[in-house]
């Protein structure tokens, strides 16, 4: 179709497949990235909202909202949600230069018990040093959105044609790194 169509197609599996844990790193990495969260109103049109976010080794994706927040109502009424990973202050590639991003699809739910919202807090705390942040008084409900990812296409990660999207559709194996792996990689850069 050519030359430029050809530069913008998808890679390989057999490439997604070795970028997996480069990507993964990336979206967890909340220092050098940040991510934007889609949800759909009732009359189904998009709006995205800069959020922070804590991604598994599962795939699945938690961020902390409240009852509220417009947000959880769009995911209690529409479970279809998407983030966008945007990098920070790293060169851009491509011709039209862009910063390297990910967007990911998933199906969402909104966790109301006491109990999952402090193993998101726990577990993110363990991993990243970030725990609870959020104003501590009664008229803040916290509740997490958790999303299970269905489609990802990651860009500006292939070296060679950084342009070629990497995507990723099977999310059934989890992240092989352990949590001391993952942080010091994410330490090193």
């Amino acid at each position: 179709m050519g030359k430029t169509y050809d530069s913008e197609k998808e890679v390989s599996n057999e490439i997604s497949e070795q970028l997996k844990n480069e990507i993964f790193l990336f979206i967890r990495n909340w220092k050098k990235s940040r991510a934007w969260l889609m949800t759909r109103r009732k009359d189904s049109r998009e709006i995205m909202r800069p959020v922070g976010s804590f991604i598994n080794q599962d795939w699945s994706v938690g961020t902390i909202t409240q009852d509220l927040h417009l947000k959880t109502k769009h995911v209690q009424n529409d479970s279809i949600t998407g983030y966008l990973w945007i990098e920070v202050d790293k060169p851009r590639y491509g011709r039209l230069d862009f910063p390297r991003n990910v967007w990911m699809q998933g199906q969402a739910e909104v966790l109301e018990d006491e109990d999952s919202v402090n193993e998101f807090f726990s577990k993110r705390s363990a991993a990243t040093g970030r725990g609870d942040a959020h104003p501590q008084d009664n008229t803040y409900k916290r509740m997490l959105i958790n999303t299970q990812p269905q489609y990802l296409r990651a860009e500006g990660f292939f070296k060679d044609e950084p342009m070629r999207a990497v995507i990723i559709r099977d999310f059934t194996e989890p992240i092989l790194l352990s949590e001391e792996d993952i942080a010091n990689r994410l330490n090193q850069k």
